[in-house]
Formats: structure tokens, sequence, C-alpha cells
């Protein structure tokens, strides 16, 4: 088996620019996933200088971390969304989402591109009895919104299944193929992208924000902020409003791909697609669960081994994991991120669906550098009213980010791994693992984002911060954000 998302077989990555002189732009956005790479191509050509920044590759983040589905059943996220706000946000989220497909198709006509784009069927069922109102509750919602769908018994394949819906009109598609061909049309279009280029800072001037990277200044009239977990604690306090779920992934070799996908509403995730390339392979997500509550990654991987050959197939390929910033309400986080300030948006916090949530950022986004009205705008605002049900909510997600944070600083003992161990030296605590040649590499073991303590992830071989998802190699160097400084030991 390969330990890397499908997604990024046989991508490669040449002449990679990345930035090393000061810099002028009206528009700079951070991160260059779908959602920064979807905004750009709304900026082309209107007359703004717009410039893309990434802290590694194009697409090689989150986006190359997902299953890739485009789809509105969204497990338990359209009855969370009715419960904080009623009607009205409920049914625009579900517009916007259907609006994201269509906006994805569309581009994918429009500019010819190859990124195995296929529509098919979305199902979203329980196998729990109990549970078999919600899924009415949500049928109800469709129904409400003239929205088409059947009930259905069972899905098309062999799998624990007691009742669910099914709707026509979603898709799946290869989203690294997908941002990477948008990426060659903007850089066409004249708008310049940077990657290897980490922001460590920003600082806000009369009329925009001066960006430090790479050592290096940006000075842009606009900043927008697309990184999956923003680098920065003020403003907004970020980590007081969302945490991160985890979840892992298998793509295995099958003999016949078919056209659905599929997500339970239930405790324990099951999500299905297919993939056609040549090759068809069943992909498969379970071992969803927080952060902090779900680091072993030798027993996560274990389990989901064990599903995916038990109820889909044995020829498993590749496996992954990925992480998702969840918000407390369902609803992500696009748009200006203080009340008072067009110069500083974000588009985050997309819940585990990031393929709508982030194509439909990037329109968003657009329109409000533009000063265009955006049908959406309101109910994505990061700023947008608290009710009972989010202080409640709040209580609930701040606990769990508190209770990561204070198991993180009491783990101090050896992994089960003896080439691993965590030791603490005149108050200041070190990872050291061991590798095959028996050569030590030491590292501080505190995460320099919030100073969680740091988790040794044996199947990667990095150390990882079981707080906001922050990692770092065996020699201390930052592999993925929100930390923006790395944590090797000053040897002068």
């Amino acid at each position: 088996m390969i330990n890397k998302s499908l997604w990024l077989k046989g991508i490669k990555n040449n002449k990679v620019k990345a930035l090393k002189s000061t810099l002028y732009t009206d528009v700079l956005i951070i991160g260059g996933g779908i959602t920064g790479i979807s905004c750009a191509y709304h900026l082309m050509n209107k007359s703004l200088k717009v410039t893309v920044i990434d802290q590694g590759h194009i697409a090689h983040g989150v986006t190359a971390n997902t299953t890739g589905k485009l789809t509105y059943l969204q497990d338990i996220t359209i009855p969370k969304i009715e419960n904080v706000y009623g009607n009205e946000y409920t049914n625009l989220y579900i517009k916007s989402q259907i609006e994201a497909i269509e906006l994805v198709k569309n581009i994918i006509i429009n500019n010819n591109i190859n990124c195995n784009y296929e529509s098919n069927s979305s199902y979203l069922y329980t196998n729990d009895k109990k549970s078999i109102n919600k899924i009415k509750k949500i049928a109800n919602i469709l129904k409400r919104n003239n929205i088409p769908f059947k009930e259905r018994e069972n899905l098309p394949i062999k799998f624990p299944y007691t009742y669910g819906i099914k709707v026509d009109n979603t898709a799946v598609f290869h989203p690294v193929k997908y941002v990477r061909s948008l990426r060659t049309i903007i850089e066409e279009s004249g708008i310049e992208i940077y990657e290897n280029t980490n922001a460590t800072s920003f600082e806000k001037l009369p009329n925009g924000y001066m960006v430090t990277a790479n050592n290096q200044k940006i000075f842009t009239n606009k900043l927008v902020i697309c990184c999956h977990y923003p680098f920065f604690m003020k403003p907004f306090l970020m980590p007081l409003k969302t945490y991160l779920e985890k979840s892992y992934i298998t793509a295995g070799k099958i003999d016949k791909s078919r056209k659905f996908n599929a997500i339970n509403i239930d405790s324990e995730t099951h999500s299905i697609r297919y993939f056609s390339d040549k090759t068809d392979y069943l992909i498969y997500c379970s071992e969803s669960r927080p952060l902090g509550k779900n680091m072993d990654n030798i027993e996560n991987y274990s389990n989901i081994f064990w599903k995916t050959k038990a109820n889909l197939n044995d020829n498993i390929k590749y496996h992954w994991f990925n992480y998702d910033l969840m918000t407390l309400d369902g609803m992500p986080l696009i748009g200006y991120l203080e009340k008072d300030n067009k110069n500083l948006l974000i588009g985050t916090g997309f819940n585990t669906w990031g393929m709508t949530n982030g194509s439909i950022a990037g329109k968003v986004l657009s329109d409000l550098i533009q000063n265009i009205k955006n049908p959406y705008e309101d109910i994505f605002n990061p700023n947008r009213r608290f009710n009972i049900m989010k202080i409640f909510s709040t209580i609930n997600y701040n606990f769990k980010n508190m209770s990561s944070l204070i198991a993180s600083k009491l783990f101090i003992e050896n992994n089960p791994d003896n080439r691993v161990k965590v030791v603490e030296v005149e108050g200041i605590k070190y990872g050291i693992y061991t590798d095959e040649k028996n050569i030590e590499h030491k590292v501080l073991n505190t995460c320099p984002h919030l100073k969680c303590s740091l988790i040794f992830n044996d199947t990667d071989k990095t150390w990882d911060c079981p707080c906001h998802g922050s990692r770092f190699n065996i020699n201390g160097s930052i592999v993925k954000g929100p930390s923006v400084y790395s944590i090797k030991i000053d040897k002068n």
C-alpha cells in the first residue's frame, strides 16, 4: 500500500517559483487550494493585479486529501443549519451547494478541463432505525426546496444500510487535476503564483496590508486568507470558534466502477465514492473524530483497513488522512474577517465539504472584492449573528479544544515505538526519533502556534499537533500549518 493520496498519483511539481523579492499587488491570496485558486479564476481580466502564494505546492494541501465529492447531501449539515438558523438560511445554503456544483461543471466545460468529472447519484442513509426520522426530516427540507429525491432501502452495493434517500444531480471529480488546470488558466491570464512561499505575519496599513513571506515584503490593497487553518490568532480568534476533525481514507482497486456516492448520518462515518481513470477505484472514508481524540494513526489505519476489507474490497492500494476545519453552526466562514474592514477577507471552515464550499467561496470572495452583491454573503459572513444554539456549541467545542491542549501537555510518556521518546530537560520538552541507522533526530516538542505538545505520527514519521493540526518532519521543519515556524533546535 502507498501512504499518500490517490489524487497525487503521477502529479509532478516542475518549475516551482518561490518569492524572492518585494512585491506590490492589488489582491494577495494566501492559499493555493480550491478556494484560493477559484477566487483568482473569478478575478481574471478584471483590471486587478492578483497574486497567489502557497506555503507548499498548489493543490497539495487539504484539496489533495479530500474524497472529491460535489454533493449537497452532506451528512447532518443541513438539519444542523436548520436547527440553528431556520428555513431561510437552510434554503440558501442548499442553493449555494447546488450552484457550486453547476459552477464547477460549467468551468470544466468552458475550459475543456480533463479532471474525471462524472455526474452521478448521491445517497444519504442510516444504519440505525432510530435515525430514520432524521433522514425523513432532511427529505422534507429537500421537498420544501422542490428538489427531487427518492427513498431507498439499500445501496447499489452490499453494505450495512437501513434507510436513506437518493438524489441524481450531483457529481465526483479529480480535485487536484481540476485545481491545477485552473492554475494553468489563471497563470496564462497574467496572475502570478508563488509556491514554497510561507506567509508568517501581516500588518495593517492605511490602504491595505503588508505581508511578510519568505522574509520578503508583499504590499497589497486587499488580503484574502484562503488557508485551511489561518496562521494568525488575531483578529477573529479562530481556535475559539472552530475545531479540527480528522478522517482516514483508503482507495482500493476494483473490477467495476459504479455511478453513485454515499455517506451516512450516524456517529461512525462511512463515506463511499468511485473513481475511474484507466483503473477503477473504490474510495472509502471513515474513522472521523475531533483531532485530539484521533491521533493514533496505527490503530486508526488498522480499523479502516479492516472495515474496507470486510465490507468493500481487499485490494487497498492507497491510504491517507485529512483534516477538516469544523465551524460551530455548520456554516463556512466566507467574507470580511472584520465588520468594518473591506480589505481583509477569509474563506475557510468548510465542515468536510470543501469541494462545494471552496468553489462557492471563490465566487463569493471575488464578488466582494469587486463590490458585487452576492446572494450568499450574509449567511456565510464570518461575523454573522449568534444565538442560544451557537452559544451552547461554543461551550461544547471550546471544551474539545481545551481538552486537546491539556491532554497534549500531559503527554510526557514514551511512544510505544522504542525509536521515539519525549523527554523533559530543565522545563523544556524534546522529542527524539531514532531512525533505522540509529541516528537521533532531536526537536523541540512544543508547537510554535499555541504551545501544544506534539505527538509522533508513526505512519508518516512526523511530529503532529493534536490541537490545531500543525505538522513537522523528524528534523523539525514545518510540513503543514497553521504554525509558520519550525521546531528545530538552535545549534549555535
